[in-house]
């Protein structure tokens, strides 16, 4: 484990309860608290004061910024990053998914103070906003937004660009990235069509569609994340 330097007087180290696995590679910073149920792989990152409550597995390079609360069950997949001041499995008592383990897959971006509630299933390579509350489950390469979230759109995994049809066929589209020309992703066209600008729920049902005409499509990870 490789701790800070102390900086200032009110430095704390790291509460790591027993039991707790964490990887020698892992960064722990001042003021982090890790339950005994917790499991950090390899270069796993964790800034100040971040909280980790009940059983909560964070996979290879899972980067969490400052004064981030987890709540297990919970596994985040490799790869992603988490700004500062999200929440993430909270108000299970409130919603039919007390039970459910909380899935992020790997390479996703939450936005900062973003809260994502407990039992959800967020796919590979979302990029979600920050002040989103997620309350259902997002597909891959999905965009999310708002409060009751969204999907705002597709997003390409490259550059989080928009991401455009430029083919059609029976089934099924093919679609190309405007920012960086990427054009491997392919999606079924009934859910392509059917689920943009719509409430994500869980069990991957979806509720009102709300309009986003005149928003910024753009993703920035300076305005995002930091």
């Amino acid at each position: 484990m490789i701790y800070p330097t102390p900086l200032n007087p009110n430095y704390t180290k790291p509460k790591i309860a027993e039991g707790a696995i964490v990887h020698a590679t892992c960064r722990i910073d001042s003021g982090c608290e890790i339950s005994s149920e917790a499991i950090l792989e390899d270069h796993v990152t964790l800034r100040q004061n971040v909280n980790i409550i009940g059983r909560v597995r964070l996979d290879h390079d899972v980067k969490v910024s400052e004064n981030v609360t987890l709540v297990g069950p919970l596994h985040i997949g490799e790869g992603t990053i988490i700004a500062h001041d999200v929440l993430i499995g909270l108000l299970r008592e409130e919603n039919d998914l007390a039970d459910q383990e909380t899935i992020i897959e790997n390479y996703c971006r939450i936005g900062a103070g973003a809260e994502i509630i407990g039992g959800v299933h967020i796919r590979p390579h979302v990029l979600i906003r920050a002040g989103s509350k997620v309350i259902g489950d997002i597909p891959q390469y999905g965009l999310a937004s708002r409060n009751p979230a969204i999907l705002e759109r597709y997003a390409c995994p490259k550059c989080g660009g928009i991401l455009r049809i430029y083919r059609g066929f029976r089934d099924i589209v093919d679609t190309q990235c405007v920012s960086c020309g990427a054009n491997e992703l392919r999606f079924p066209k009934r859910s392509y069509f059917s689920i943009i600008g719509r409430v994500l729920l869980p069990k991957n049902s979806y509720g009102e569609t709300v309009s986003t005409q005149g928003d910024d499509y753009r993703w920035i990870d300076d305005k995002e994340l930091f």
